[in-house]
């Protein structure tokens, strides 16, 4: 079978699907990777035939992002309709879409009459929980909430509504937009998903799916054999060089080792001279680093989280923006860490929260838990199964 994966050049929502690709790849099908050309090449190392579009992703203005939800919507929206300008080489038999480009992935499928898969790489919504007011209204009750529907929802209806005309799909802005579609591969465990047991048969929790990360390059764990911490805000939120120098202070002197990631947020040559236990790189494969590692210092974002817990390692999060809270929330609730409000983080209040997640011995024995419920979830080869049944 042809499978077509689609997804914008976000870290966070390709790397959870190379292995469903590689996983695919291997057992015979052809698969075509839909991405930006930054991309390209890691879908063609898990095994996929790469086709690029011209995105403007990350030329976006992230804090908007992190507060803005009309703007985020904007920005998926124009990913989507650049996405659907590509000339395909020949027809899919199944499309695999990310869900936050939902409005290309959906359009497709009914312009070429195929079925469609979503993924899902962070928590999903249902009449019980919304990702979206997680996010942004996270401390509002439904009651509360405006009961008319913000302009940018509207903008946004209209939007899809052009979409859908100019690929000739005739489906309402609502019913695309709003459909849950047979087949959503959630790449977190039931355990962790908000009102898990809510979600029906349409909801496959695969949970993490890792495979090769050898295009992060590699590490070694450090020879002195003091616990390991990795520290990292993800590929997209890191541009924060306070919060980096204040992990280093942090750090100095203490009887653990740091390793710190920063990707293209700064030049790790900014933080000056570092302490002996201290090693900070733009990228490594952190699935290498936590199998080492005694507690994992994230921004909450869903990826570093499910990879953290997929080692039994637990978390300290430090949420920069709104699209990290539901996450370190979650983490917060279940026990498997705990949160520190950007604005109170000193490299006291840090050291605090390390060595109390650290000697807690019921954090470590809910993360392995989670671990279980992890590793029983399937991964990648179940994922896999559920796109061929599909």
């Amino acid at each position: 079978m042809h499978f077509l994966f689609m997804c914008h050049p976000d870290h966070g929502h390709v790397i959870p699907n190379l292995a469903m690709v590689a996983e695919l790849a291997g057992r015979g099908h052809r698969v075509t990777y839909l991405t930006a050309a930054s991309m390209a090449g890691i879908a063609a190392d898990a095994g996929a035939t790469a086709i690029t579009y011209e995105s403007r992703y990350r030329d976006a203005d992230f804090l908007k992002v992190a507060e803005d939800p009309g703007y985020l919507m904007d920005l998926l929206l124009d990913e989507s309709a650049a996405m659907l300008e590509v000339a395909l080489p020949d027809r899919p038999d199944v499309v695999v879409y990310d869900t936050s480009i939902l409005f290309a992935g959906r359009v497709l499928a009914r312009k070429l009459g195929v079925p469609a898969v979503q993924v899902i790489p962070v928590f999903a919504s249902n009449e019980h929980f919304s990702y979206l007011n997680a996010m942004y209204n996270p401390d509002k009750p439904a009651s509360e909430r405006p009961a008319e529907m913000p302009p940018w929802v509207m903008t946004t209806m209209r939007r899809i509504g052009e979409l859908c005309a100019r690929h000739g799909v005739e489906a309402a802005p609502p019913e695309l937009w709003f459909e849950v579609p047979p087949l959503s591969l959630v790449t977190l465990p039931r355990e962790f998903q908000y009102a898990g047991e809510t979600f029906d048969e349409r909801f496959a929790f695969v949970g993490p799916c890792v495979g090769d990360r050898g295009f992060l390059g590699a590490w070694e764990p450090p020879s002195s054999g003091l616990p390991v911490v990795l520290v990292s805000l993800g590929a997209v939120f890191n541009e924060h060089e306070d919060f980096f120098r204040t992990c280093v202070e942090a750090f100095r002197g203490r009887p653990w080792h740091a390793v710190m990631t920063v990707a293209e947020g700064l030049d790790p040559a900014e933080l000056g001279p570092l302490p002996s236990n201290v090693e900070v790189h733009r990228w490594v494969p952190h699935v290498a680093v936590l199998e080492h590692a005694a507690l994992c210092v994230t921004h909450g974002g869903m990826g570093t989280a499910m990879e953290a817990l997929r080692a039994a390692t637990p978390l300290v999060c430090v949420p920069t923006s709104a699209l990290d809270r539901p996450t370190a929330r979650r983490i917060v609730e279940l026990g498997l860490g705990t949160s520190i409000d950007p604005a109170e983080l000193t490299a006291e209040s840090l050291v605090a929260a390390i060595e109390s997640v650290m000697g807690d011995g019921a954090v470590g024995e809910r993360c392995a838990g989670m671990a279980k419920a992890i590793a029983e979830s399937g991964g990648a080869a179940r994922a896999a199964d559920e796109i061929e049944r599909r």
